[in-house]
């Protein structure tokens, strides 16, 4: 995947992948399962038993959409633990295995033709995810100051948007197009790796000026294509308007919208890239959304072996998956089937101070810092200290000679912090707690006076 540092002298360098996997269809399985987070049974406008057509909003008026992939009977509504650990919502169908498409949605032949606002309506009705958080309502839309569409995977085990980009050049003008008008975006920007220059000189990309990138992680990644392309923050709603000024959407998801519009079709399919060991082949499979991912290894015809694991979403961001019967969804970009040598256990060895996290960190966090307070669920101190800054590139976790589990630590303190469901814990709380004596850990990652004493830079 990458090389580590020489000598630690230099930060490692984690490339992507340059691969050219061709997209090889998945057959519509017997079941999927849809997932919706933060949701109840009361929110569906379906019942057990009830047939559903493919393209058609199953939530009630004003709870969605939520929109079904397939053609079926309803067999089971319940909950269903996705790998981030976060409970959801899961819908089973039993699908006939061919389509029957809700009518509800209607073809947009001429983008330019179409106002913004029911482009937005059509792209939120057809179960697109990448503005779904923006589009509170199609009418009212904050000022976009950068659209970037990106040919650039989220993890080096993913090659799915780069593929895209060399399948699909003839189409890549129409997509820009679509999501300038749709954005309103003051500019527009085409991002694409180094590796695939050659292809970039013979495309029109409509409106869009094109940057190639380093093929080097995480220079893919939103927040960062953002910062050194865009207008410098991605944007997100809150309770009371917009943060941010740019919104970066992968080149896979944005053809998407192209075909399903023109087609007056909804989100079916993801493209997932699949890969197997240390030195393994890339597979690019399109999949149906709901699709569990026992129909990806058999379609590539792999077990996973003893000892090993299954890893949605990349070995640097992702989560490890403990079930083949997790569904992919509309997120989900990659799995990787680990083997045993390729293992990695953290453990829960003590930061040692060594400063490895803040050389390597692309947002300048102090994750030694940020790490422990964390870790004790002092989440005060952690937001303070910008955990919702982190973007999870795992970077830290790389390099960490102890190997504390340092991205799992700090998500967990995002999650805490912006859900409100847990009181952050203050120092003082946390140094007053007698739970296990003497020899709380908390006490000797927090006493600032003994880390005076140990203190490297005090010595020198």
């Amino acid at each position: 995947m990458g090389l580590r540092s020489f000598f630690g002298i230099l930060p490692p360098r984690v490339s992507y992948r340059g691969v050219s996997a061709p997209v090889e269809p998945v057959p519509i399985p017997e079941k999927i399962r849809l997932l919706w987070y933060k949701r109840t049974p009361s929110d569906l406008a379906v019942q057990i038993g009830k047939r559903v057509e493919t393209g058609q909003d199953l939530a009630r008026d004003g709870k969605g959409p939520f929109v079904s992939t397939v053609t079926g009977r309803v067999e089971d509504i319940g909950e269903f633990q996705g790998v981030d650990a976060r409970e959801y919502l899961a819908i089973t169908i039993i699908t006939e295995q061919r389509d029957s498409f809700d009518p509800s949605l209607e073809a947009i032949e001429d983008f330019s033709e179409t106002k913004p606002e029911t482009l937005r309506a059509a792209v939120n009705r057809a179960g697109f995810t990448a503005l779904s958080p923006i589009i509170r309502d199609p009418r009212v839309w904050p000022r976009v100051d950068a659209l970037i569409i990106s040919a650039m995977d989220l993890d080096p085990q993913s090659v799915a948007n780069q593929q895209s980009f060399r399948d699909n050049t003839s189409e890549i003008g129409t997509a820009v197009e679509l999501l300038a008008r749709t954005t309103e975006a003051l500019k527009c920007t085409l991002a694409v790796p180094d590796n695939l220059a050659g292809i970039a000189t013979g495309v029109s990309m409509g409106a869009a000026a094109v940057v190639m990138v380093p093929p080097v992680y995480p220079y893919g990644l939103p927040e960062i294509l953002a910062k050194k392309y865009g207008a410098g923050l991605l944007l997100h709603p809150h309770d009371t308007g917009f943060s941010g000024n740019t919104i970066v959407v992968g080149l896979d998801h944005a053809l998407s919208m192209v075909h399903s519009l023109q087609g007056g079709k909804p989100m079916l399919e993801k493209t997932v890239t699949f890969s197997t060991g240390e030195n393994g082949g890339f597979r690019n499979f399109r999949v149906r959304i709901g699709t569990p991912v026992s129909e990806l290894l058999k379609m590539a015809s792999v077990e996973p072996a003893a000892g090993g694991k299954l890893i949605l979403n990349g070995t640097m961001r992702g989560y490890a998956c403990f079930s083949d019967k997790q569904p992919v969804t509309a997120t989900t970009e990659s799995l990787h089937v680990q083997s045993p040598s390729e293992g990695f256990s953290f453990q829960d060895t003590q930061c040692t101070n060594c400063g490895k996290c803040n050389q390597v960190c692309p947002v300048d966090l102090e994750v030694n810092l940020l790490g422990r307070f964390s870790e004790y669920g002092i989440y005060d101190k952690s937001r303070t200290l910008g955990a919702e800054n982190c973007i999870q590139c795992g970077l830290c976790a790389y390099v960490c000679p102890a190997r504390r589990p340092l991205v799992q630590y700090i998500t967990g303190a995002k999650q805490a912090i912006r859900s409100g469901l847990e009181e952050p814990v203050g120092m003082a709380e946390a140094m007053e707690c007698d739970a296990c004596g003497p020899s709380c850990p908390a006490i000797r990652l927090f006493d600032m006076g003994s880390d005076t004493e140990d203190s490297p830079k005090e010595k020198e």
